[in-house]
């Protein structure tokens, strides 16, 4: 009782502190978390010491730990971005001799490791990542890049680029070179929404769009 009690006040201190996005029970944020606006988080998705830009929504069942997610994004469940490496250099791989702010029962150290937290990891705008990808931490996705689901994404993804597979690699581009160029150039992620209204017919058709 005291737990559903505690998980409710905290669903509404949540709703309240972001009030311009959709939060649905059992996600959950630590105070470094941000969201922009219209973004959606479902159903026991975790943000941890990161920020989801505006219209950008992550499925349930994810994990995302450091990163910095950009506008329009497309999220599926069962997704982990910023997966941190274990240290290789030391004596042992196990936190319980380096990170006592891991959530183990044990420790030989009463350091914490934070050098896992030194890269960041970024998804441009408009980007789709499908069920199941996991993303290694410290990695750049591309504005408009398409990740299949249950990719493994352990390099950089150029910007419009759809990848799939593990190790993910490279299949195609969405949209020609010129065409690509153009829509960088235009950075219409970045208007403002009267603009992007005016000019949401024209979606269907990036040409026409660019013409615009």
């Amino acid at each position: 009782m005291i737990r559903w009690i505690k998980s409710n006040i905290k669903f509404f201190l949540l709703q309240k502190k972001f009030p311009n996005s959709k939060i649905y029970f059992g996600a959950s944020l630590d105070k470094k978390s941000k969201l922009g606006k219209h973004s959606v988080l479902f159903a026991n998705t975790i943000l941890i010491n990161s920020t989801l830009d505006d219209y950008s929504y992550i499925q349930k069942n994810s994990e995302i730990v450091n990163t910095k997610i950009g506008k329009f994004c497309s999220i599926a469940s069962d997704v982990t971005i910023g997966l941190a490496n274990h240290p290789t250099d030391l004596l042992s791989t196990s936190p319980v001799f380096y990170d006592k702010a891991q959530p183990l029962p044990y420790f030989f150290t009463d350091e914490e490791y934070k050098k896992e937290f030194s890269s960041q990891t970024i998804i441009s705008s408009d980007v789709w990542i499908g069920q199941g990808v996991m993303i290694k931490s410290g990695i750049k996705v591309g504005v408009g890049a398409i990740i299949g689901a249950g990719a493994v994404v352990t390099k950089d993804v150029e910007q419009y680029s759809i990848v799939v597979g593990i190790p993910a690699r490279h299949m195609k581009y969405r949209f020609d070179e010129i065409l690509r160029d153009n829509l960088i150039k235009s950075r219409w992620w970045e208007l403002e929404d009267e603009e992007i209204i005016k000019l949401s017919s024209y979606f269907s058709k990036p040409n026409e769009f660019i013409k615009k």
